[in-house]
């Protein structure tokens, strides 16, 4: 007979690799690529010594001659506060007493859970590797008082079930809390909230209101953070560090070309011996590359991406394509100055008894939570770029 223990040990014993498996090496290809390690982390701080410069006792001399002079390394620390991840299952009491004589039927509401958990997981996961580390998710272009109803200058970022906030001036006075997204219309740029306008404060309809994703608060510096010139960045003021500044690029969009991309490729190359190995952009950008091949008559090579996927490659660079890079943005990578220190993998948060299945509190219904903390730093920010169709 199927009880509470049996699917603890499950999700212990059985679906956890799974879930590593997924959230690690079926993410992204960006992420896939990334080195996971849990040096660095003290505490709740991640505290990562790195060179700058080259070494001063390098060089050749006579047979007879003196050593070239030693000189110690350059060392900068970035510092970066660890953020923690969730992930939440539930199942109710019933459903669990519903199946406990039937194995089969068990087994397809425990899959049936995880799936969505994982895939729910994922997705939040791809929107905060690519965001900007405000939660940023968009502004509306037009509403009407009393109505549910926003449209937007971009749905794509939006999903349903995801959960909002509103704010008028990007956080200045806050205007919607909580907010769940009920229907989203991407042909027509339009999105269905649960509370109208007028639900919680009275404002002028020719104010726009920015959208902040409520579903991750206080999420990881995803690459639009990273590459933007905020003044500060892992405690190091950008202006003072060179190699903290992201390389940037605008490029008309009727005169892209392969020159100018492979200009930019050997400029990072020659200027700060990048190896750039991944172009991650947004769908229009794949797009544009596709219709040069084919108008040069070039082959559209493809390559295979760790985790199964699949991308078109540009001069051996793999070009992936996302919804989460908005258009008309890409970004140019050295993937190997990125790492993603973590104080563990995805784990289970256990009680007292080493339970991973708990009731909650006051819910005919168990809950289970999988745990991980994390950021995402990159080393050598200059390393990268990040190209704009204007």
């Amino acid at each position: 007979m199927i009880s509470l223990t049996t699917a603890d040990n499950a999700l212990k014993n059985v679906y956890l690799e799974v879930i590593n498996n997924q959230l690690n090496n079926d993410l992204d290809p960006f992420y896939s690529k990334i080195t996971k390690t849990s040096n660095d982390v003290v505490g709740n701080t991640i505290k990562r010594m790195i060179t700058v410069g080259m070494n001063g006792g390098i060089g050749a001399g006579s047979e007879d001659g003196s050593l070239p002079t030693a000189k110690e390394n350059n060392y900068i620390q970035l510092t970066a506060t660890l953020k923690n991840l969730y992930a939440q299952l539930e199942i109710t009491d019933k459903a669990v007493r519903t199946s406990q004589n039937d194995t089969g039927a068990f087994l397809n509401l425990l899959n049936t859970e995880m799936d969505n958990l994982i895939e729910s997981s994922k997705y939040n996961l791809r929107s905060m590797l690519y965001g900007d580390g405000n939660n940023f998710v968009g502004s509306s272009t037009s509403w009407t008082k009393g109505s549910s109803v926003y449209f937007v200058g971009d749905a794509r970022p939006f999903v349903v079930g995801m959960r909002v906030d509103g704010y008028m001036d990007f956080e200045i006075q806050q205007y919607l809390t909580n907010v769940e997204v009920l229907d989203v219309d991407y042909d027509n740029n339009k999105i269905i909230l649960q509370s109208s306008a007028a639900a919680q404060i009275d404002y002028s309809e020719d104010v726009d209101i920015s959208f902040m994703s409520n579903n991750n608060p206080n999420p990881i510096t995803g690459l639009t953070s990273i590459m933007t010139n905020d003044l500060k960045i892992y405690g190091l003021v950008r202006a003072e560090y060179p190699f903290m500044i992201p390389n940037a690029s605008n490029i008309i969009k009727s005169s892209l070309n392969f020159i100018k991309i492979l200009q930019i490729l050997d400029d990072l190359k020659i200027n700060f011996n990048s190896n750039i190995d991944l172009i991650v952009s947004g769908y229009e950008f794949r797009r544009i590359i596709q219709s040069l091949l084919k108008d040069n008559a070039i082959n559209c090579d493809l390559v295979n991406l760790e985790g199964g996927m699949r991308a078109i490659s540009l001069n051996g660079v793999p070009i992936a394509a996302t919804k989460f890079v908005m258009p008309p943005r890409a970004f140019v990578l050295d993937s190997s100055v990125f790492t993603m220190h973590q104080l563990c993998d995805w784990t289970w948060m256990t009680n007292d008894k080493g339970q991973v299945l708990r009731q909650k509190q006051g819910y005919a219904a168990h809950t289970a939570t999988l745990v991980k903390y994390c950021e995402l730093v990159c080393s050598r920010i200059c390393n990268n770029s990040y190209i704009t169709l204007v």
